[in-house]
């Protein structure tokens, strides 16, 4: 076969939020495939090392760049939006309106085959206001249009990996402190995943033939704060006690786990705010459309976390 014709038929990728916790792992999981072709929309190209840059076309802009996000779109097949404002300055709510029509309006306009969009679980009506961005995100990425691009809304839970804001949080605390008064919330319902599970899902998108916007809700185990607390302590080999308190606010909250663990309030906030609403899958298309995927159990995600940790 003639290599331009074998270059050709590679399907070509775009991964935006490529120097994000999951936008990193992703290009490196998708640069093992031969039949791919990457390419990069990030704002600052020297965030990603020499050795990917080799592997990839990468593309100086963002979303609010309309010429970049033309070039960075034109003629790919899978676009992986992974862009969230969670811990910019100012109204992170508009930025992500504005920066997901941008997109969606350029993807329509170079006739991108498929959107992903990883978001998070959750449901409007007792949303926390990050939790109702990532909703609105997802909404914009896939408006009930017959034309453009079709988008696939993964929806995940608190992802549980080395590196991760959310374990690197549940790891600290369960680490320091053998006795913790917590807020209420840590009854709230929750559905972890392994960040490997995510990638997983996030990968075989690519291969999905999509005939119409879904939503896919993915995650383990259901649990509580209060069990991922435990789940964590076990992995550690460790005894902890939780007592909560009715009084505990949740900007307490925050303050607390930036005392306690290395997180930004920002960030802080915005987890801990996401605690008080219950993220549970609502639907069973992840085993209906990726049933190949058999999501790993919260102890063997804690643990493999754990074990890549202490290997860093």
């Amino acid at each position: 076969m003639h290599p331009t014709q074998h270059q050709a038929e590679k399907k070509q990728i775009l991964i935006t939020g490529a120097t994000g916790y999951i936008g990193r792992k992703l290009k490196q999981r998708l640069l093992n495939r031969s039949d791919l072709k990457l390419r990069l929309l990030v704002r600052d190209p020297t965030r990603i090392s020499a050795a990917a840059r080799q592997g990839v076309e990468t593309i100086k802009g963002d979303t609010f760049d309309q010429g970049a996000l033309q070039n960075a779109l034109t003629g790919i097949d899978t676009a992986f939006y992974l862009i969230h404002s969670m811990g910019s300055k100012g109204d992170y709510a508009s930025k992500d309106r504005l920066s997901a029509a941008n997109f969606r309006a350029a993807a329509e306009a170079a006739k991108v085959k498929k959107i992903v969009y990883l978001g998070g679980l959750g449901e409007r009506e007792d949303a926390s206001e990050h939790l109702l961005s990532r909703i609105e995100t997802g909404e914009i990425l896939s408006p009930n249009t017959p034309s453009g691009p079709h988008t696939l809304w993964l929806r995940a839970g608190v992802i549980l990996g080395a590196g991760s804001a959310s374990f690197n949080i549940i790891q600290d605390l369960a680490r320091k402190l053998p006795l913790m008064i917590t807020p209420k919330w840590v009854t709230t319902k929750t559905q972890p995943i392994a960040v490997d599970d995510v990638l997983r899902y996030l990968e075989a998108s690519i291969d999905l033939d999509l005939q119409e916007n879904l939503q896919v809700d993915i995650g383990t185990d259901i649990t509580n704060f209060k069990g991922l607390m435990r789940q964590a302590a076990k992995s550690m080999g460790l005894k902890r006690w939780l007592l909560p308190l009715p009084f505990f606010s949740p900007r307490l909250s925050s303050y607390w786990l930036v005392f306690i663990t290395k997180v930004p309030f920002s960030i802080a906030s915005a987890l801990v705010d996401g605690l008080k609403s219950e993220t549970i899958a609502t639907n069973n298309n992840a085993a209906k459309y990726f049933p190949a995927i058999h999501p790993m159990s919260m102890q063997q995600a804690f643990e493999k976390a754990l074990r890549e940790t202490a290997m860093e």
